[in-house]
């Protein structure tokens, strides 16, 4: 500020400090004299914020030209470390929380073990590593979830989470299962066709997890939510050899909604933005691949904005939030 304030003002301004935390005013940043200061002018902070991480893809084996595994433990403490520094609603990881193989419960276990630590409430995505060498039913046991997909709110936003390998032949699922199958039968047609997309690694959205998605945006929109969208595989740019297998109805749904803002996601390890039809689709950049710069987010949800303040590989974003 390039005002003088006074010896009065500073004691005013420490007494309006203390009278608006009482409020429950909080952001994710200390409390400091120029915070409060724009409080009492009427520029406050609105909002709140969550942290956000992806692709950890810890393992106890050797790294690759690309990817670190364990390392990735030390890169996730420091996250933590950095998250409880701060006033956050959630944390949530995107996916991919292990690299799977001969190791994967045991490798989940160590993870898990520190990702605990955060102080914050914790949510979790399903990724395609995270059923490499273990099934469905106990690494969801693990993350004590109940479903791969589900909703939650905070401070009248609704946050969706969505399970991208909820149709694949690499989704954990018992192979005589109809998920597994339908899976399979779709990965077939996609490399009949051609489709860039046409991986064992990527996944589908069911025609049950569908539905549910339109019921949950419908009740947004009846009670003028806007709604915040999770997942671990990319629905932009479609067709790309990451995206998910039914991006394209998946993003139909979403930007046809009215109230959806933005979806977040992991699976493309060197991130990405793009903007399309009012949604914001933000692809975090993978932890495992950042040895030494690391890889999360910090993410400021406000009123007339998102801005996401990126740490290491994940850059600092701002986007304005159409009048909805």
């Amino acid at each position: 500020m390039t005002r003088h304030v006074s010896r009065k003002c500073d004691i005013f301004m420490t007494v309006m400090v203390l009278i608006l935390s009482c409020a429950g005013m909080w952001s994710c940043t200390p409390w400091n004299k120029e915070a409060a200061i724009q409080m009492v002018e009427g520029t406050q902070y609105e909002g709140f914020c969550f942290g956000i991480v992806a692709d950890v893809q810890y393992a106890d084996k050797d790294s690759t030209s690309r990817r670190f595994y364990r390392d990735a433990a030390g890169l996730l403490a420091d996250s933590v470390e950095q998250f409880n520094q701060r006033e956050l609603a959630f944390v949530i990881q995107l996916g991919d929380l292990i690299d799977g193989g001969s190791t994967a419960e045991a490798d989940l276990e160590q993870i898990l073990s520190i990702f605990k630590k955060t102080g914050a409430r914790r949510y979790h995505v399903l990724g395609n590593h995270d059923f490499e060498g273990i099934d469905r039913k106990t690494v969801m046991s693990k993350l004590k979830i109940e479903r791969a997909w589900y909703d939650f709110e905070v401070n009248h936003i609704r946050f969706v989470v969505l399970d991208g390998m909820d149709l694949s032949v690499s989704g954990g699922w018992p192979v005589d299962s109809s998920n597994y199958q339908q899976g399979k039968a779709i990965l077939e047609e996609l490399k009949t066709a051609g489709a860039a997309n046409a991986y064992e690694w990527n996944g589908g959205v069911g025609a049950e997890q569908m539905d549910w998605l339109k019921g949950v945006l419908q009740d947004a929109r009846d009670r003028r939510q806007r709604v915040i969208v999770f997942g671990h595989l990319p629905l932009t740019p479609q067709g790309e050899a990451h995206t998910l297998w039914n991006a394209r109805q998946v993003a139909t749904i979403l930007e046809e909604s009215d109230c959806v803002i933005a979806f977040f996601n992991g699976h493309r390890h060197n991130g990405g933005f793009e903007r399309t039809r009012g949604v914001c689709y933000v692809t975090i950049e993978a932890m495992v691949e950042a040895p030494r710069q690391n890889a999360f987010a910090i993410v400021h949800v406000e009123k007339k904005q998102i801005r996401i303040e990126g740490f290491g590989k994940v850059n600092d974003r701002t986007f304005v939030l159409d009048s909805r």
